[in-house]
């Protein structure tokens, strides 16, 4: 029988890099032709010329790893709170059913409210922007790492039962494994609202930080440089998102949805 033509398939990261340009040309006109004011959406070459100010500027490094620091701290601490419930309360229906309602209660609240009593507890320094980020992140991996457990096959559950596997086994070797794509899913989560965290409780108080210079920026009505440092954030969440992509091709390589392809029709 003649050969079928394969599907053209472009890779994922084609596609992300061919849409730059269209988004760049869009802003480009929508800034030429006048139809945003420059004041609040400065031309790409006004923040290509304000990218050197603003990495040269005085104490832009220790402003970057002021932030940066905030973010992996908060995010690492955040993490381990949310699995470590999501594992104490998947193991058990009682504790599940009495504290569930309230952290879901607890995750309503927006985090901006928060913000001044965390500064007011925990100072303008490095600790209260970590717990912000904390807070900000840790529902996510705890509800994915709840949710997840509960994906176990209940076959095998009641095979490693019958063999006489105490529910510690049945825990490390059947159900967080199998868990393991949704709780990758809730870091990604969470590390995107771990830089966000962070980043907003600079912008209601810090004295040091990313969100500290923003804040500056804003307030002298330079939008370019505030345009840098968005870019910055951009490049922030693409990195963590990066890392923690490859972490699940390594980890959850048998489950990875980059990794299954539909076959061609014969």
């Amino acid at each position: 029988p003649p050969r079928r033509l394969r599907r053209l398939r472009i890779p994922a990261p084609a596609v992300s890099i061919a849409l730059l340009p269209v988004l760049i040309a869009a802003w480009f006109l929508a800034t030429e032709s006048g139809a945003v004011s420059p004041i609040l959406l400065p031309p790409p070459e006004a923040v290509a010329r304000a990218v050197p100010r603003v990495l040269q500027a005085p104490g832009f490094q220790r402003n970057l790893v002021r932030t940066v620091t905030e973010i992996l701290t908060g995010y690492a601490l955040g993490s381990l709170i949310g699995f470590s419930l999501g594992l104490l309360l998947g193991s058990s229906t009682r504790l599940r059913r009495a504290y569930l309602p309230f952290l879901s209660a607890f995750d309503a609240i927006p985090t901006i409210i928060l913000a001044p009593l965390i500064i007011t507890w925990f100072g303008f320094g490095l600790a209260g922007k970590t717990v912000q980020a904390a807070i900000a992140c840790f529902y996510a991996v705890f509800i994915t790492t709840l949710s997840g457990l509960s994906l176990a096959d209940p076959d095998a559950v009641t095979l490693m039962r019958s063999l006489r596997a105490s529910p510690w086994q049945i825990l490390v070797k059947l159900r967080i494994p199998s868990a393991l794509p949704a709780i990758f899913g809730g870091l990604q989560i969470g590390a995107t609202l771990a830089i966000i965290g962070a980043i907003v409780s600079e912008f209601v108080a810090a004295d040091a930080g990313l969100g500290f210079m923003m804040v500056r920026y804003r307030s002298s009505f330079n939008t370019a440089a505030v345009f840098v440092l968005i870019l910055i954030f951009l490049l922030l969440g693409l990195a963590s998102y990066l890392l923690l992509q490859f972490a699940q091709r390594k980890i959850v390589f048998w489950r990875h949805p980059d990794l299954i392809h539909p076959e061609s029709s014969t």
